[in-house]
């Protein structure tokens, strides 16, 4: 069996901030792209990007959710790198 290495993001490219970007959502029961109608999916779009310290790119933050909890990260060059913190309190609008 291959073993499953986590890379988290602060890690491997160091400290970022968190923004609020509104995504559009869909349908009556406004859904976030790539959520299914029960509310799981594994690229969901969140409303968040993320900027890494000393970059002007913003990086959209997805989040993979298949029970009562979700698991966020980015793409960072082709590479999912995951969050480690419980983001809320430091998003920076």
């Amino acid at each position: 069996m291959a073993e499953i290495k986590i890379v988290y993001a602060d890690d491997a490219v160091g400290p970022y901030t968190l923004h609020r970007r509104p995504v559009p959502r869909r349908g009556v029961l406004q859904l976030l792209p790539g959520q299914s109608a029960e509310g799981y999916g594994r690229k969901i779009t969140t409303d968040l990007v993320l900027r890494f310290e000393g970059d002007t790119q913003e990086r959209r933050v997805y989040a993979t959710c298949y029970s009562n909890a979700a698991s966020h990260w980015i793409v960072h060059h082709g590479t999912k790198l995951w969050l480690k913190t419980h983001f809320l309190e430091e998003i920076l609008d």
